[in-house]
């Protein structure tokens, strides 16, 4: 019987980016004990700290939608692109552009080398797959070398500390990408990689599966730029507004 197929290449991007976005409120405007230690009654009973306990959990269990989406969609641009180097080259350039703002909503600090934003982890997963594409012919030697890339990849990632980590990261991508023709199996083995993250994230599994296999209407660079400056407006209103609010 044939799938039938809803979702199109946009339509996954604005899911991916909603997804992202409650999660990434949820975690940076956080409301830490330092900012409570002035609320004169229990913490509890505050009405916008008792209410974020209630809709921040939430709001993290749709966030794990983004990761395994924004990794289908990565490879599914590496499949459509004219030009892989510079599909490679802008993913590179946003990570360097998205770091000191990820940096700053996630552990306060301009540059900290102990976490990189997930650019740099889509990043190298491209590399991997541009790397496996090129020993795609079966022979003993293109399957050694197709080992080798994997292998650095997911090193290189699990030292860089990226998002997401080599492990679940890139092993998403590049299941991903070796499985791309055959929905099912693909879904399969990425929900087998997902389970180290999250039961939630296998969520994800639903929307991919049912792809239709067009693009839609391409908004490139806002999905691009949408990351560095959400990540810094989020920082902002969790400085300026919300730990003024709590001192």
């Amino acid at each position: 019987m044939e799938t039938k197929s809803f979702f199109s290449g946009s339509q996954l991007k604005w899911i991916a980016i909603f997804a992202m976005l409650l999660d990434h409120t949820a975690k940076i405007i956080s409301f830490q004990p330092v900012m409570m230690q002035s609320v004169p009654f229990g913490v509890e009973e505050h009405p916008i700290i008792g209410f974020s306990q209630q809709i921040f959990p939430l709001f993290i269990i749709i966030g794990r939608l983004a990761f395994p989406l924004f990794c289908f969609l990565l490879v599914e641009g590496f499949t459509h692109t004219s030009n892989k180097k510079r599909y490679a080259t802008r993913l590179f350039l946003f990570a360097l552009i998205s770091e000191i703002p990820f940096d700053l909503a996630f552990s306060h600090r301009l540059i900290d080398f102990e976490s990189q934003n997930v650019f740099f982890t889509l990043f190298i997963g491209l590399i991997v797959i541009i790397g496996l594409e090129k020993f795609k012919a079966f022979s003993i030697r293109n399957v050694m070398c197709s080992i080798i890339i994997v292998g650095i990849g997911i090193f290189l990632a699990e030292f860089l500390c990226v998002d997401y980590g080599g492990w679940i990261g890139i092993l998403l991508i590049i299941t991903l990408y070796l499985f791309k023709d055959l929905p099912l199996l693909k879904c399969i083995i990425g929900a087998l990689v997902l389970l180290q993250n999250s039961l939630f994230g296998l969520i994800a599994i639903i929307p991919i599966y049912f792809y239709n296999g067009k693009r839609g209407k391409q908004w490139k660079y806002f999905f691009y730029w949408f990351y560095p400056v959400h990540l810094i407006v989020l920082f902002a209103i969790q400085q300026f507004v919300i730990v003024p609010y709590f001192e």
